[in-house]
């Protein structure tokens, strides 16, 4: 077993980050950096350039897999001649990334047999540093895929909990959030930026990564008053005159559904949300031909039937926290190993 240390009252610290949030105390907490000034590169309390690029996993993490990882440390897609280039200062990666978690997600809601929100933080927490050691700078091969070296953002990793349940209102308060943290930088530092003509308070910009079935949610019409709200709400997401995010999203593909009917189905969503497309505001990618089937609710069907495959769709140090908290198995079964 690969067994990851949790840092000492990271539990404790997550219960009361939980309830600041649910209770409306704090729209947004930070619950981990893996250095001090984050979203600052490692070993830096400055920025050098006009904008901060931030890549934002959001998902309900139950419990991450290796979809997620891939997804998670995919560096920035190609700029085609779109619009606007997308604001990446650090040569091919972001400059930072953040696992978040919504505690209140549209369509989404806790079910009997989910990890708690607690497990769900442990878990992404151990994801953190799954990402740490393995997330990398990419160019693309000749088949497409992705070859990889080290990266300075491998260290650059934050875990943050949030409540709203739409993407529009997680970028408004991650963009509040985030401007208020960089602006309360340390006086050294900002003196440090102003002698060497630096800009120490830039702009952030944020990138939500998602997989297809959050895209299918986030242009679905029955999430908004109408239709014509719905594009008039994510024009003002995306759109470089309003939060000026952007969004990248992995291809899915479900076993379990017909392929003539997955492609009709993906080709639905995929026209509506062409104006952004187009706009280089949404990029599709690959994130690997095993990774884009992996879901977390096959992981957890897989579990309660006993069915030990579910561990190919985990990284190690998270198939073993599963294993020893005994999660998603059958009432009245204490330990996954019993399946064994």
């Amino acid at each position: 077993m690969v067994h990851l240390r949790l840092p000492p009252g990271f539990a404790s610290h997550a219960v009361q980050s939980l309830q600041k949030v649910q209770l409306g105390i704090s729209p947004l907490e930070i619950l981990y950096t893996s250095h001090e000034h984050w979203p600052f590169r490692p070993g830096h309390t400055a920025h050098t350039h006009p904008t901060l690029s931030i890549s934002v996993l959001d998902s309900s993490f139950n419990p991450p897999t290796l979809a997620h990882l891939a997804l998670a440390k995919s560096p920035p897609p190609p700029y085609r001649g779109g619009s606007t280039p997308p604001p990446i200062s650090s040569g091919s990666d972001y400059d930072a990334r953040l696992l978040l978690l919504s505690v209140r997600n549209a369509d989404k809601s806790t079910k009997p047999g989910d990890a708690t929100y607690v497990q769900r933080l442990e878990m992404m927490y151990l994801l953190s540093q799954d990402l740490c050691s393995t997330v990398t700078d990419s160019a693309e091969t000749k088949d497409g895929s992705a070859s990889h070296s080290p990266s300075h953002a491998s260290g650059n990793v934050a875990i943050a909990i949030i409540d709203a349940p739409t993407f529009v209102g997680k970028s408004s308060a991650l963009l509040r959030f985030l401007q208020t943290r960089l602006a309360s930088s340390n006086s050294t530092g900002a003196a440090a930026a102003v002698k060497d003509g630096a800009n120490f308070l830039p702009s952030p910009k944020l990138t939500f990564l998602l997989g297809f079935d959050t895209l299918v949610r986030l242009f679905s019409p029955k999430y908004y008053p109408s239709e014509g709200d719905m594009i008039q709400m994510l024009r003002a997401f995306l759109s470089p005159s309003g939060e000026d995010c952007r969004i990248v999203c992995a291809h899915r593909t479900n076993p379990g559904v017909g392929q003539t009917s997955q492609k009709e189905f993906q080709e639905k969503t995929l026209k509506v949300a062409q104006e952004f497309i187009a706009s280089e505001r949404i990029n599709l990618i690959d994130i690997g031909a095993d990774e884009q089937t992996y879901s977390s609710s096959e992981v957890r069907a897989k579990v309660a039937a006993g069915d030990e495959s579910w561990k190919r769709l985990l990284t190690d140090s998270i198939a073993d926290y599963i294993i020893e908290n005994g999660l998603y198995a059958p009432v009245g079964t204490d330990r996954v190993e019993s399946f064994a």
